[in-house]
């Protein structure tokens, strides 16, 4: 019987190498599938400063590795501080971001997502965040769709300057359960 079972773990220094491999490949597929418009065309580990910037990450703690059969199929980012590209008031005070959240786009990857973006929401319940807030391309209906099914409400899009070119994105929030009670809030559109 095959294993299926995704680890969960905090990233060390010694797994950078293999989050820029990932982040390479999944990037290699976006351009594969024709949707190079999303993250551009340079890998991630040739972009000047990010490899630091996924150093930088590692050694604070918000990054969430998966890993089935001891290879990293996947990652996430997440943590209580809105970048500083997401127009201000768009996010409650308080809530826990999704920077990135990426899987391997064969079939290790397959529950991935899910399984770190439930990773991501447990956070922010162990941190009592009012919400969970991410941003994506807004030209991807696939990406919208699977936000949609998650609770992650679209509240506003933006404009990014990104090597040279516009991006737009989307920013979605989750609310989650309001204290002990446990009666969810409801989702506010914009």
């Amino acid at each position: 019987m095959p294993d299926h079972r995704i680890d969960l773990r905090q990233a060390t220094a010694d797994d950078i190498p293999d989050l820029l491999v990932l982040m390479d490949s999944v990037l290699e597929w976006l351009v594969a599938c024709g949707r190079p418009q999303q993250w551009g065309t340079v890998p991630f580990s040739r972009i000047p400063g990010f490899p630091d910037r996924v150093s930088d990450w590692v050694a604070q703690g918000v990054i969430t590795l998966a890993e089935r059969k001891g290879k990293c199929v996947g990652f996430l980012a997440a943590a209580p501080v809105v970048p500083p590209r997401v127009p201000a008031g768009l996010v409650p005070e308080g809530s826990m971001f999704v920077h990135t959240v990426m899987s391997d786009r064969g079939p290790d990857g397959r529950g991935v997502g899910s399984a770190l973006m439930n990773e991501a929401e447990s956070r922010a319940r162990t941190q009592n965040a009012p919400a969970l807030a991410l941003d994506h391309w807004a030209g991807s209906a696939e990406l919208a769709r699977i936000y949609d099914q998650r609770g992650y409400v679209k509240v506003a899009e933006y404009d990014e300057e990104q090597g040279g070119r516009s991006v737009r994105n989307a920013v979605r929030v989750h609310r989650l359960s309001s204290g002990p009670t446990g009666r969810a809030l409801r989702s506010e559109s914009g």
